[in-house]
């Protein structure tokens, strides 16, 4: 059995018409296409414009809603998609049960030469079985509280912490992501928690009781990327939980906005992209997975959308003020940092959740 409880996830689609499936293979006969589920950062039009007109390879994204969904798509309907990325630290404790129930294609590391240079933190998120890989870290990144700085400023003690998403001094003007993974991970932060995913049944239900009594606090919860920029660009929240490319969108449309490194640990996390197995399109889902780790692509994304990649070469192209004002100083800064690693109690987590949004 694996990890993941699959019967806490939605069940994905329904099953097409035989003639409407053949009809569309029909369309795509002549078409290089992959049928991907990966975070916005690396999705964005002009990156998929660029992939395309060097390999001939239409990526074609499917919407991409937590990280604990995508594990609950790959054991479900993995064979639907081409390629998937999602947090590294789920894949990791689940990834014998995929290979064991034959979900995973392994990756041809003749075929991703850039996987030569990763960094040398991120080798062990290149993950295998056996003598196989099944896994390529392709960016990495951290989740800090972003804030407009024209209603909190910098040198309030507050911006120091996740806790000025729980404070009552912000009630109503604050919003978190619809997600127990990340956001049940920060609130345990703020409790003194230090390693959350370690938490004891009894703990969790004590987290779930904080958070409900908090609820109020919230003015929504987000759950897609345009709807957590337009909650914070319109006014209607001042601070939020948020990705970095949140940052550089809200920062482009001139919201001054300024993130932080909470005092209790900052969350952070490794994408790691793998194969479905069922695809037939390993080939051009490699020449992809190579794409997003050249240096090249690394330092476009880092320059796009804020995001670090786990290239060293795509590091290195960078000046050390640019590598501190992009982020890559932030694991060698000496402060906390804490992964966003897969509950013991993922179901608890889940549970809690639930009567959460449902008090």
């Amino acid at each position: 059995m694996t990890r993941i409880d699959r019967r806490q996830f939605i069940k994905t689609g329904t099953a097409a018409g035989i003639t409407t499936a053949f009809a569309s293979d029909l369309a795509f006969a002549q078409e290089k296409t992959l049928d991907v589920i990966m975070p916005p950062s690396a999705i964005r039009p002009e990156t998929l414009a660029e992939f395309q007109k060097v390999s001939g390879i239409k990526v074609r994204p499917a919407p991409y809603v937590s990280p604990v969904d995508t594990m609950g798509k790959l054991f479900q309907s993995g064979g639907r998609y081409d390629m998937m990325v999602t947090l590294s630290d789920l894949v990791r404790p689940n990834l014998e049960a995929a290979v064991g129930r034959k979900v995973l294609t392994p990756i041809d590391l003749g075929k991703v030469p850039n996987a030569k240079t990763l960094a040398p933190m991120f080798k062990s998120d290149a993950m295998k079985v056996g003598a196989r890989t099944y896994s390529i870290p392709v960016y990495w990144g951290y989740n800090p509280v972003l804030f407009n700085t024209k209603y909190i400023k910098e040198g309030d003690p507050l911006t120091d912490s996740y806790s000025l998403l729980l404070d009552d001094r912000y009630k109503g003007r604050v919003a978190i992501r619809d997600d127990a993974h990340e956001s049940m991970h920060m609130v345990a932060l703020c409790m003194g928690h230090k390693r959350p995913a370690d938490m004891t049944p009894a703990e969790i239900k004590d987290l779930t009781k904080f958070l409900i009594s908090k609820k109020g606090n919230f003015r929504g919860l987000w759950s897609k990327f345009a709807e957590a920029v337009q909650m914070m660009a319109s006014g209607e929240v001042h601070a939020m939980y948020g990705w970095l490319l949140m940052r550089k969108t809200l920062r482009q449309q001139g919201i001054p906005v300024a993130s932080n490194h909470p005092k209790e640990g900052l969350l952070w996390w490794v994408h790691a992209a793998f194969l479905p197995a069922g695809s037939a399109k390993a080939d051009d889902a490699q020449v992809w997975i190579n794409y997003l780790i050249s240096p090249k692509f690394g330092k476009s994304l880092t320059e796009r959308s804020g995001v670090p990649s786990t290239s060293q070469a795509a590091k290195d192209s960078f000046t050390p003020q640019q590598q501190a004002d992009f982020g890559y100083d932030v694991l060698d800064s000496g402060k906390p940092m804490v992964r966003l690693e897969e509950p013991k109690h993922l179901d608890l987590w889940l549970q809690g959740w639930s009567e959460f949004k449902a008090a």
